[in-house]
């Protein structure tokens, strides 16, 4: 509450600098909201195509602009380990590569929880717009998904639950033998 200006600076700054098109939405910082939440599933989606792993994805690590950052304890798989750890600090496996969509909308509720205030003035109202844009985040993240992968196997079906089993196929197939 006592950081609402310093956050509205914040939030004003990231608008101008990442996602402009949001100072003209009827709702400037909902759009920042979705902006961000796409950002980050296009982001965690591409980390699952080529088998990145963020050893610390924490929200100190998340960033706005839907980069990549703090390149501290992260690696590439080598071979296929769906539940694959990296960081030795790790020890639950709560930033397994698996693990890394939910972990990224656990951080955007967070982000989204900074603004509440920022998205009306009525905080069920803020709570209802934040619920709304993060319920996006599973949507965007398959579809991200799914598009990269028919980028990466030249797949050209279109057909969305017929190109997934091929990919789940795929992924096991790389599991089963061991295969990078």
């Amino acid at each position: 509450q006592g950081l609402q200006d310093e956050v509205k600076t914040l939030a004003d700054y990231v608008i101008a600098r990442h996602y402009p098109v949001a100072q003209t939405a009827e709702n400037p910082y909902r759009a920042l909201l979705t902006s961000v939440i796409k950002a980050q599933a296009e982001l965690v989606a591409h980390w699952m195509h080529v088998g990145f792993i963020h050893g610390v994805m924490n929200t100190d690590n998340t960033s706005v602009s839907g980069e990549t950052i703090d390149y501290g304890p992260c690696a590439f798989m080598d071979t296929f380990v769906f539940h694959q750890c990296f960081s030795s600090i790790d020890l639950e496996g709560r930033y397994a590569f698996s693990r890394q969509p939910h972990i990224a909308l656990w951080n955007l509720s967070r982000f989204a929880e900074c603004l509440l205030a920022l998205l009306d003035e009525n905080q069920q109202n803020a709570i209802a717009q934040a619920e709304a844009s993060l319920e996006q985040f599973h949507s965007l993240y398959q579809t991200a998904w799914l598009k990269g992968w028919r980028k990466k196997l030249a797949l050209d079906d279109q057909n969305d639950d017929t190109d997934a089993r091929f990919v789940l196929d795929y992924l096991q197939c790389l599991r089963l033998y061991g295969l990078d």
